[in-house]
């Protein structure tokens, strides 16, 4: 079946980056940036503007879903304020259209003073630092999800981690 890996975790975690990394390793993979599904000037965040964001993210899965050549979309993504509720959206009418996939949930974590060291070297202000880290950082704390310590880990390993976490057995063609 195919695999939608979901990875969560705090503002400035590594979760994209770990992405990315995913995408190269694994071969039949498509990655969905949640960025870009939301790339909007400015972004009131206004039940039209979810609309949108929430079909954005849904027809990027479904078509990569649909792909015989796909087995595994990367998603990360934030969980906190109202993102979980796109999310589930999103998953709740892939299900309604009877799309099979199964939703491979990983955190990410990190001590306080690695996420901001990491925040930092992303270019990010620190208003917006002191704000994921209030916002963000024990958020995840409360989801039984498997998850990672990223403190001391390349974002390599980390990848390398959740190929091990999920069973995924790579065929040699990955890079």
């Amino acid at each position: 079946m195919k695999k939608l890996i979901l990875i969560v975790g705090p503002n400035g975690v590594g979760k994209t980056t770990t992405a990315k990394i995913l995408l190269q390793k694994l071969s039949k993979c498509a990655y969905v940036d949640a960025d870009w599904c939301r790339a909007i000037n400015p972004f009131p965040f206004t039940d039209a503007t979810k609309y949108a964001v929430t079909r954005n993210i849904y027809s990027l899965f479904k078509n990569y879903l649909l792909c015989e050549d796909i087995e595994y979309v990367i998603f990360p993504y934030g969980f906190h304020g109202e993102r979980k509720q796109i999310f589930e959206q999103v998953i709740s009418s892939l299900r309604e259209d009877s799309i099979p996939f199964e939703v491979c949930p990983i955190i990410l974590k990190c001590c306080k003073e690695e996420n901001i060291r990491r925040a930092i070297n992303d270019g990010r202000d620190m208003e917006r630092i002191e704000r994921g880290i209030k916002n963000t950082f024990h958020f995840y704390d409360e989801y039984a999800y498997p998850n990672i310590d990223s403190t001391y880990l390349q974002p390599e390993k980390v990848a390398e981690k959740i190929i091990e976490i999920l069973n995924i057995k790579l065929t040699g063609n990955e890079g």
